[in-house]
């Protein structure tokens, strides 16, 4: 797990769809004031997941950490884009 990586939410452009806390299998989001997005577990992220930026529309996931190129493979599960979740 990482505490130099985690998902930051503008909550100006989410819509509140909750595909981001449905997605997240690490604990980052606290589920009890889902749809809405509260990253309340920032150290349980896997360093380079975007699993949950991938699946949001409006993209309003942004990373703390995020150097603009794409890492191998980030080693959490979550299944998204190339190499697992990067």
């Amino acid at each position: 797990m990482s505490k130099i990586w985690y998902p930051v939410i503008d909550y100006e452009k989410c819509i509140e769809c909750g595909a981001c806390t449905q997605k997240c299998t690490h604990g980052v989001y606290d589920l009890k004031k889902a749809p809405t997005p509260v990253v309340v577990k920032p150290e349980e992220c896997v360093h380079g997941c975007h699993g949950c930026g991938n699946l949001c529309p409006s993209g309003a996931i942004s990373y703390v950490g995020e150097v603009k190129q794409k890492s191998e493979n980030c080693g959490c599960s979550c299944g998204e884009g190339n190499g697992g979740c990067c």
